[in-house]
């Protein structure tokens, strides 16, 4: 992530820059708010362009970098060092520390130096010990939370909203991706295009999964989580409406598992859905909840156990 050093006659504090950073007196409008007359409602740009960072003055009164007066409207690459004087009477400047590409991430409100890499699926505070699932959904392009022993989604989330993680508070940092990448075509593809064959091991012991799509296999492997879907349809399968919904206690009784587990396996199962099939829509029905209870969303599947459909 991108770090500057921000000094003013009377302090100096360290931030980093969003993919598109606006410096102003607006404060509705800029990323960082410069508190003086001289100062342009809009003033400068700083713009994430791979694998550069640009500046630009969009400013009345101009800007100096290095000391040296630059073009209006006229992008200028950064390099890690550089010092930006706004207004170009030496009260406002900024000192470029770091620049990395823009990353999304969490700031502890205590330390700006103490930071949260976030993906897009990361289980907060870590891996071992979880309190929070966090994830940006792919089909709504915003991201959530869920308490792990609750299963309660919250959000969205939008950049500067506060995180609460066992008691201590976090600002998200968001930046935003390549449009490219983001926009959704009208023939995007749909997890649902996809057969989900499911293979159990005669105990039942093993379960492993393998998805079919117009193009390729493949294979998830054996996952704890690939048998709570498993689970879950066949429960689904046995409902005369086919509705598929499954209280979440009775869930708990049937596996043997505390619901913070069943969570963990929940979150897990859409990250590894997110990341083998990448860009496309309908993650947001893949496992669905109301209150106390869940489902799958599944439209194609096959269950084999010890090499005999069962569905």
């Amino acid at each position: 992530m991108a770090l500057f050093e921000f000094t003013t006659p009377s302090s100096t504090r360290l931030d980093y820059l969003r993919d598109y950073h606006t410096f102003g007196r607006r404060s509705d409008v800029v990323d960082t708010i410069l508190h003086y007359g001289y100062i342009s409602k809009l003033h400068a740009v700083i713009e994430w362009r791979a694998p550069n960072w640009l500046l630009k003055d969009v400013s009345r009164n101009g800007l100096k970098l290095n000391n040296k007066i630059i073009p209006a409207q006229k992008p200028v690459v950064l390099s890690e060092g550089d010092v930006i004087d706004f207004g170009c009477v030496g009260e406002a400047l900024l000192k470029l520390v770091d620049l990395k590409p823009p990353k999304s991430m969490l700031i502890s409100e205590k330390a700006a130096t103490d930071v949260i890499d976030i993906n897009d699926s990361t289980l907060l505070p870590n891996e071992e010990s979880p309190e929070l699932a966090l994830y940006l959904c792919p089909d709504r392009q915003q991201w959530f939370s869920e308490e792990v022993h609750e299963g309660v989604e919250k959000g969205p989330f939008d950049h500067g909203d506060i995180l609460n993680i066992g008691g201590s508070h976090w600002r998200f940092f968001l930046v935003s991706e390549d449009m490219a990448t983001t926009e959704f075509a009208v023939n995007q593809a749909s997890i649902n295009e996809a057969m989900f064959r499911f293979d159990l091991s005669q105990d039942e012991e093993s379960t492993s999964l393998t998805l079919i799509t117009a193009n390729d296999e493949l294979d998830l492997g054996e996952r704890s989580h690939h048998y709570l879907l498993v689970h879950l349809l066949r429960h689904r399968l046995s409902q005369p409406d086919g509705a598929g919904w499954l209280d979440s206690q009775l869930l708990m009784k049937e596996l043997g598992l505390e619901e913070a587990h069943i969570n963990i396996q929940i979150f897990r199962a859409r990250k590894q859905l997110a990341e083998a099939l990448p860009g496309t829509s309908g993650h947001s029905k893949f496992i669905e909840r109301r209150r106390g209870a869940l489902r799958v969303g599944l439209e194609r599947f096959e269950i084999f156990k010890e090499g005999v459909r069962e569905t």
